[in-house]
């Protein structure tokens, strides 16, 4: 592997730097206690002191190569230190492809087969990246960035470099290592012109992974603006920033249609983000920044402060439920909780007009506590609804133990409405839900069609475009209205 070569190369080095100082320190000393006739004490403290320094020397170089290894230990790859030395000195902008490949399964690995097969697996992984790749562009430098995942540079075009990521991902994902099954993520990046720095190429690849699915390239070739802000992304986050702490938000109201009074009596709150020229960002593009950057909190109450001025200017009807999204990390913190409330203080508005939806791929640990803090909502009169529910997250082990008032359904439910299966889980769902007195809504109803298909199973409220399209608050008002 490259790491091995280039760790064995510096190794070289060090033995270099330690032999050949004290080959001339040695022939000094054995010249000046040849060349010079002085005491037989002299000598000894000259002999003995070039010793002391020699040992010294030797001891000091061999811990500064301590505290700058090459090699992870479990893979044999670069740890992710010298990873990042190297990537600064030889990195080509315009050249180099960055490619990340996550072992996403790597935590129930080491839960199911214990920490040692774990660490087995990962690398047989990485030595099957560096056969798979090297047999197409020589030898590459990998590098352990974390976990279960690697980065791999390449030189290549990068439409090469997709094709082949592509082929190893057909090859290997869902595949076995040691009977043992890998689940595998990856994403590639060119190297742009301009670095600002390591990190954010880092998280520019978990974004492709973890958040855009592969589907922000398409948008990046769709968008000048977006690729302008991906290749500036210091530049992207301050201004994501700066939008959040100056509260340029850009608020639509997605009427519900509450289906067994015929009237819309909730409404979904859609958030985007303007920067400095009013230019709109999506969801898609500053959630991950938000995120990255610790700034839920900051952005849930800038949200939240947005939707009561709307509704305090604009004299919104108070007879609808206001449904916002927030971010579970904030609701669980007890600094945001108090901030929250205060608002609604603030402003002389009931919770009761507010559903707070919550999201969460992967479950909180402390459920009881989870509770809980929810539980401190519902006393000040909030609504709580879980997002997404039945797709791949935690909705479906928390409801077995917290009461909500509302649950969205995953739209996947929707698009897939002729499939005999999901229709079957969506009803018996819509029926469980009647019998806990939660009330379901099924969104992205595009088509007139649907909505009787829907209304049958005993759903609660829909959503989408065959009813009402996103309004902002002036229209929506009037819709309302009418």
């Amino acid at each position: 592997m490259y790491a091995l070569k280039e760790d064995k190369k510096r190794k070289f080095y060090l033995a270099l730097r330690v032999s050949l100082p004290v080959i001339i320190l040695t022939a000094l000393l054995v010249f000046v206690i040849f060349s010079e006739h002085k005491s037989f004490w002299y000598n000894l403290f000259i002999l003995l002191g070039g010793i002391f320094v020699s040992v010294y020397y030797i001891f000091f170089l061999i811990f500064a190569e301590l505290r700058e290894k090459v090699i992870d230990e479990t893979t044999s790859t670069f740890n992710r230190k010298y990873l990042s030395t190297f990537l600064r000195r030889y990195l080509k902008p315009n050249k180099s492809v960055l490619v990340l490949i996550s072992l996403d399964n790597i935590k129930e690995i080491n839960e199911r087969y214990g920490i040692e097969n774990g660490d087995k697996i990962l690398k047989d992984l990485a030595l099957l990246i560096d056969h798979f790749f090297s047999n197409y562009f020589g030898q590459v430098p990998i590098g352990r960035l974390q976990a279960g995942d690697f980065i791999v540079v390449v030189e290549s075009d990068e439409e090469r470099v997709k094709e082949v990521l592509e082929e190893f991902m057909k090859e290997y994902d869902n595949s076995f290592i040691r009977n043992i099954e890998i689940k595998l993520f990856a994403s590639y990046l060119k190297v742009p012109s301009s670095i600002d720095n390591l990190q954010s190429l880092f998280d520019q690849l978990y974004e492709e992974i973890y958040y855009c699915k592969g589907k922000c390239k398409s948008k990046a070739k769709q968008s000048r603006l977006y690729q302008k802000r991906k290749e500036n992304s210091k530049e992207f986050e301050r201004q994501i920033a700066q939008s959040i702490q100056e509260h340029r938000l850009s608020l639509l109201f997605q009427p519900t249609l509450n289906l067994h009074t015929r009237r819309f009596d909730t409404a979904e709150i859609l958030v985007k983000l303007l920067d400095e020229e009013g230019n709109l960002i999506h969801p898609s593009q500053f959630i991950p920044v938000v995120n990255r950057l610790g700034l839920e909190n900051a952005f849930d109450l800038a949200l939240t402060q947005e939707l009561l001025r709307q509704i305090k200017q604009e004299k919104l009807p108070l007879w609808v439920i206001y449904s916002l999204n927030l971010s579970p990390y904030s609701v669980r913190n007890r600094r945001f909780t108090q901030n929250f409330f205060d608002l609604f203080d603030s402003v002389e508005l009931s919770p009761a007009h507010v559903a707070i939806e919550l999201f969460e791929m992967g479950i909180y640990k402390d459920i009881s506590y989870y509770k809980k803090v929810l539980e401190s909502y519902k006393e000040q009169g909030f609504h709580i609804a879980f997002d997404n529910f039945g797709s791949c997250n935690a909705s479906v082990e928390y409801i077995k133990s917290i009461e909500v008032d509302f649950i969205h359904f995953d739209k996947f439910f929707t698009k897939h409405l002729d499939n005999p299966r999901y229709k079957a889980l969506l009803t018996h769902w819509i029926e469980l839900f009647k019998d806990l007195g939660i009330k379901s809504v099924v969104k992205f109803i595009d088509k007139e069609e649907m909505v009787a298909r829907i209304q049958k199973m005993g759903v609660d409220y829909i959503q989408g475009y065959a009813v009402a399209k996103p309004l902002d608050a002036k229209s929506f008002k009037s819709f309302v209205g009418e």
